[in-house]
């Protein structure tokens, strides 16, 4: 009975530390499945970090060309355009030249008038002579519209036959230049750094002579010297009834006359005179037909005929 009783109290006892034992090895395990969850969760959030400033710097390093080509393009605009907008502004201006020299003659052909009759007629004529021009412009402007019409029509069926199947090849090859040659104006920093440094200060020394130098235009020829150019050049045409003004130029400078005068100084010149000139006059100089800026010997005023000067050669003119 005592060794009965001795044995239960022993298996009782193995039972409870064996179920102790259990409980703390379920414990650890617990702490440890704990431990390793922390782990992992630390280890995603720190590759999840390295992945957002990997794809930060690879957005940034993509967006450089985007930003250089929004930055360049206004640059590569400005120069395409440039020379066009220059040549715009030189017809602009020669076209108002012309428009104030015609209105300073017909102002003086006016004021030699008396008879109210007469003044009357004159300003008619003068309206018709507009009209007829404008009428002139809007024909050669409709013709010119006509002919591009009927050359679309005709060439563009044609032309997509032969194009038609390039068209998105030349158009991504188009916006690809493009988009070199925006980068390749993009303003860089010290393109940056010298458009922001600070201007020259008012109060610096100017150099001496350049001013003179600067403003310096050749003296105006002896008036019996410009006619008589002015008929030289035009017995040079087929016509011979008209002088372009930029071959007057042209002949005069062959002399060492107004040799840094342009079209409009001498549009100006001729008007100081009263002498109007044609906007568009067509002439036939050699085999070639010229379309430009003229003067009429009929509104040349009467002058004795003068002899045109004689050609200077290249070596006594660097001389003079």
């Amino acid at each position: 009975m005592d060794t009965t009783v001795e044995h239960t109290e022993l298996y009782q006892s193995v039972y409870t530390e064996d179920v102790e034992l259990d409980q703390d090895v379920e414990d650890e395990g617990e702490d440890d499945l704990e431990v390793r969850v922390d782990a992992m969760a630390r280890a995603f959030t720190v590759r999840l970090l390295a992945a957002v400033q990997v794809v930060r710097k690879a957005t940034v390093t993509a967006c450089v060309p985007v930003q250089a080509v929004i930055a360049g393009s206004p640059y590569l605009w400005a120069r395409l355009w440039s020379p066009i907008a220059s040549r715009l502004g030189k017809r602009s201006e020669e076209r108002l030249t012309i428009a104030a020299g015609l209105s300073k003659a017909r102002a003086a052909e006016l004021a030699k008038l008396t008879d109210p009759v007469a003044i009357a007629t004159k300003k008619a004529s003068y309206a018709e002579a507009d009209k007829a021009a404008r009428k002139e412009q809007y024909d050669r402007l409709g013709s010119v519209m006509i002919g591009a019409g009927i050359g679309l029509l005709v060439g563009v069926p044609i032309a997509w036959r032969f194009i038609g199947p390039w068209v998105p090849a030349i158009t991504w090859s188009g916006i690809g230049l493009w988009c070199i040659a925006a980068m390749a104006h993009a303003p860089g920093p010290a393109q940056k750094a010298t458009t922001s440094a600070p201007e020259t200060p008012a109060d610096a020394a100017p150099v001496p002579g350049q001013d003179d130098a600067d403003e310096w235009i050749q003296d105006s020829p002896p008036e019996a010297v410009l006619w008589a150019l002015i008929r030289h050049t035009a017995a040079l045409t087929k016509q011979g009834t008209a002088a372009h003004l930029q071959a007057v130029l042209d002949e005069a400078r062959k002399r060492g006359e107004m040799t840094d005068w342009t079209v409009t100084d001498l549009a100006e010149e001729l008007a100081s005179y009263g002498v109007p000139v044609a906007e568009q006059k067509k002439l036939t100089i050699g085999a070639r037909q010229y379309n430009r800026t003229a003067v009429l010997l009929s509104a040349l005023p009467e002058a004795d005929p003068a002899p045109v000067p004689a050609i200077v050669q290249p070596a006594a003119r660097s001389a003079a």
